[in-house]
């Protein structure tokens, strides 16, 4: 069972969590692009960061309702 007894969902704050490392993983990732002058890796981190941020407003937008 997911439910708390304050029902809250368990499983929106381990999405919330994994949306999060995903930003902050692409954030890195891109850095060290533009650090060693890698425009592919740089790109690649920026999906990823974008990526992570998207999933985590749908958790968002999901949990109101």
């Amino acid at each position: 069972m997911t439910a708390r007894k304050d029902g809250t969902d368990v499983r929106v704050g381990k999405d919330a969590a994994a949306a999060a490392a995903r930003e902050a993983k692409g954030s890195v990732q891109e850095a060290i692009g533009k650090l060693i002058g890698d425009d592919a890796a740089r790109q690649r981190g920026t999906a990823e960061k974008e990526a992570g941020a998207a999933d985590a407003s749908d958790i968002k937008k999901s949990s109101r309702a």
